[in-house]
């Protein structure tokens, strides 16, 4: 891969510049056009922002040699990657020049110009990944340094069910791979019973944010086998060798938005070295410990309204 230097000294109606501190640029925004030559092709970065979606932000941003970090286009262009060509209004680079994530859209939102406004301009794109395949909207690519593809984040309202090691499942927001294309995270689009070391939990995060798909609720190793979920719902019961018990579940906190309203707030587990990991501050050995796990519909309402499900009170 060839790096995209560019000549700051040659661009033409530069604005709002941040400089590093030799005093060559690091981000600007333009306001006349240029077209810059690279391994990319011929790439206009944006300079008139009258558009309502448009937004009002740095045009370029540079690496202190001078390679090109990242480009927010004047107009959707295709541009050549390792997946073929993707529609593209802002990109980000790594320093050798390699694509690190693409936007096929980066409009503003505001309340002229909605989220579901920006979705209706998605195309459905056809993604070949070395084990996987699906057409969907996507709201942006991340790739690796070598070329293969990090993660993908999906819009709203875009649902994707996929075969994987652990069986077919039914995702939302994204996905993140390892660099073989095995799926390395993904994010439950509803409570799904995963198969784990102590027994089926559902696996779901009702905090989840459609931000990126690189961090998501369930997590698997290399082999397929489940490192570590978020449950918003179920309750584990965990009992040692001496009848001690302790007691975890999902709980709920008044929303910050509305005292008429609940958040939950999730229980995190994972698996670690036949050791089980609660919250990242419990402790317990698989083979030393007895786990009874309650799965419970998701239900929002305060966690003392309804004893019916109610597992007992332990530590």
């Amino acid at each position: 891969m060839k790096n995209i230097i560019i000549d700051r000294c040659s661009l033409i109606g530069t604005s709002a510049i941040e400089r590093y501190e030799d005093g060559t640029i690091k981000q600007c925004i333009l306001t006349k056009k240029n077209k810059l030559e690279t391994i990319y092709g011929t790439l206009i970065p944006q300079y008139e922002s009258s558009e309502e979606r448009r937004k009002y932000v740095k045009s370029l941003s540079f690496y202190n040699n001078g390679s090109l970090k990242s480009i927010y286009l004047q107009k959707q262009t295709d541009i050549k990657t390792p997946l073929g060509n993707i529609p593209a209004e802002l990109i980000t680079f790594y320093e050798n020049g390699g694509i690190k994530r693409i936007f096929p859209l980066n409009g503003k939102l505001s309340a002229y110009w909605s989220e579901e406004d920006e979705e209706k301009k998605a195309k459905k794109l056809q993604i070949n990944l070395p084990i996987y395949k699906f057409n969907i909207k996507l709201i942006s690519i991340y790739f690796s340094e070598n070329g293969n593809v990090k993660s993908i984040t999906f819009w709203p309202s875009e649902i994707l069910k996929i075969n994987s090691l652990i069986g077919v499942i039914e995702c939302r927001i994204g996905l993140s791979f390892y660099e073989d294309g095995n799926i390395r995270s993904f994010e439950p689009n509803k409570p799904t019973l995963i198969e784990t070391p102590i027994g089926k939990i559902n696996a779901f995060n009702t905090n989840a944010f459609g931000i990126h798909g690189e961090t998501n609720s369930v997590k698997l190793s290399k082999e397929g086998k489940v490192a570590s979920l978020i449950t918003s719902t179920d309750v584990i019961k965990v009992t040692n060798k001496n009848g001690e018990c302790y007691l975890y579940r999902p709980k709920l906190k008044t929303s910050v938005i509305s005292d008429d309203a609940f958040d939950v707030v999730t229980l995190t587990v994972e698996f670690k070295n036949n050791t089980i990991i609660i919250n990242n501050e419990s402790f317990f050995n698989i083979d030393e410990n007895t786990f009874e796990i309650n799965n419970l519909p998701l239900n929002l309402k305060s966690p003392c309204s309804d004893c019916s499900n109610c597992t007992g009170c332990c530590h």
